[in-house]
This record gives C-alpha cells, sequence and structure tokens, in this order.
C-alpha cells in the first residue's frame, strides 16, 4: 500500500518535470538568445527615441558626423546599440529632457550621442566618434 502512495508521486513528478522542459523549450523557439538587457528603462528610452516620428540634427552635429564621416544610419544604430549615461542626462522634471548616450554601431565604431526630446521629435544636438581625436572646427 505504501508502494503505491510511492510510485503515485514520482509519476506526478515525472509528469511535471517534462511540461517544465517542454516549456523551457518552447520559450527558447520563441525567445531564442533575446536577453533581458531591453527592457531597462534606458534601453525603452532609447527604444522611443529611435523610433519617433522626425529625427531632426543640429548644425554642430551635422558638422561633426561630415568631418568624423558618421552617416545618420550610423547614429541612429547607435541608439538600438546605446546605453544612456543617467549622470550626464538631464530627463527629471523637464518638459524636454537631454539624453546623453553612447552606444556602438556595426562597424565597431562607438559613438556619443546627446539628443534632446521634444514631442514627436527626436533633436540630435552632439555626435562624436569616441575613438577619433577632436580635430574638427565645429562652433
Amino acid at each position: 500500500m505504501l508502494n503505491e502512495g510511492r510510485s503515485e508521486i514520482w509519476r506526478k513528478i515525472r509528469l511535471y518535470l517534462f511540461g517544465v522542459i517542454m516549456g523551457l523549450i518552447g520559450v527558447y523557439f520563441m525567445f531564442g538568445t533575446r536577453g533581458c538587457k531591453n527592457l531597462t528603462p534606458g534601453m525603452l528610452k532609447l527604444d522611443q527615441l529611435a523610433t519617433k516620428d522626425t529625427i531632426q540634427y543640429s548644425d554642430t552635429a551635422l558638422c561633426e558626423m561630415k568631418c568624423q564621416h558618421i552617416t545618420c544610419d550610423e547614429v541612429v544604430e547607435s541608439f538600438t546599440y546605446g546605453k544612456i549615461d543617467s549622470k550626464k542626462s538631464k530627463d527629471f522634471n523637464q518638459r524636454h529632457p537631454m539624453y546623453n548616450f553612447s552606444g556602438q554601431t556595426q562597424k565597431g565604431r562607438t559613438l556619443n550621442v546627446i539628443c534632446i526630446e521634444n514631442d514627436s521629435i527626436a533633436r540630435i544636438v552632439y555626435v562624436k566618434d569616441i575613438a577619433m581625436k577632436d580635430s574638427c572646427k565645429c562652433n
């Protein structure tokens, strides 16, 4: 009589473990190797900035981009693979917050970008390749 109870428990445990393993396999195939880094508040904000209706560039940013041979596509890539520097950003209790972040491009460049958020517009104020010397005269 005691052996029947024990075998019933082991059957339920095996069935439970089978379900957990099948669930893990399903989650792996649905989400793949994506991590949770795009769920942090900084990554969500960068995603919101990258998908704004309009992205405008200041004259200084365009001059820096031209001097350092940075394209607009590389700036948008830096939004995708970037990280906001919360110490240098001014986003608390402001109508138009300013975000300072550095992001990677697929070519391996690391860009420092300063962006101001205006309603449906992301205004790029400053763009600089961190690895390059500052030889541009943009003011």
